[in-house]
């Protein structure tokens, strides 16, 4: 039945994606982003490894569009740290398009801030370079939201279909708050996601702003190409690990916008 729930899943993502694939964009941005922290905690030291936090340096590449059928956003990471076990060499990415009800049916669906209903999907994947691969399977609904001060503000309301626990619920919030500071434009970002605890697996909580300042303007760089910041990640009970540690990490990092 998890096999049979997988393929559904995945066809029905494979089709969602497909379908528009002809239809107009009106915004793109893509980027590459290295960060480098000695803070992440250490998932194995929930299982009797002395070594709480380790270091890791990882790049990312982002792609984020909006279009007459929604949006989409996609990231791969490629990590590169020092864990229990020695180092190693990790992938994970995230396909999330979303598809505006609003523009499938013809009619406005907003209300106060609510600016709009989506049809919201992710397809996350990681390697298994550690022995960890997974292909998890997300749908559900989605707000866009028009806040004071927010250039854009989003809620996910999630059933993911789990590969490798046992499937449960996630919430997703997504923000980006631009602001100047004298000469300095910047930009405070990221996401937070929770997810439900099942028999399996602890309830899961992730914080991760970034705070980053626009250094190209300075460089005789096209306005918002180069920015540096630095990142922060709260999570508890990370991975869905029971555990009486969370990790509190923060990260340098530079971003180029392509």
């Amino acid at each position: 039945m998890k096999q049979l729930k997988t393929i559904a899943g995945a066809a029905a993502l494979a089709a969602a994606v497909a379908a528009p694939a002809q239809a107009e964009q009106f915004w793109a941005d893509n980027s590459v982003t290295v960060l480098h922290s000695a803070d992440y905690y250490n998932v194995g030291h929930a299982f009797g490894a002395p070594q709480k936090t380790m270091e890791m340096t990882t790049m990312t590449v982002e792609h984020a569009s909006g279009h007459d059928w929604g949006d989409a956003f996609f990231f791969a990471d490629r990590h590169n740290g020092k864990g229990s076990f020695g180092d190693f060499n990790e992938t994970y990415a995230e396909l999330s398009p979303r598809f505006s009800l609003s523009n499938m049916t013809g009619s406005e669906l907003k209300a106060g801030p609510v600016t709009d209903v989506l049809i919201a999907t992710t397809y996350e994947f990681s390697s298994d370079s550690t022995g960890f691969s997974q292909d998890n399977y997300l749908y559900g609904v989605g707000l866009n939201w028009d806040l004071p001060g927010f250039a854009f503000f989003q809620t996910n309301f999630f059933y993911a279909n789990n590969e490798n626990i046992d499937d449960d619920l996630q919430l997703t919030v997504v923000y980006g708050v631009p602001f100047a500071t004298g000469d300095v434009d910047w930009m405070f970002d990221g996401y937070i996601d929770w997810s439900s605890a099942q028999e399996d697996h602890g309830a899961d909580f992730h914080f991760n702003p970034q705070l980053r300042a626009d250094i190209g303007k300075f460089m005789g760089i096209t306005k918002s190409k180069l920015e540096a910041g630095i990142e922060y990640s709260y999570w508890h009970n990370k991975f869905g690990v029971k555990s009486d540690d969370a990790e509190s990490a923060v990260s340098a990092l530079i971003k180029y916008h392509l």
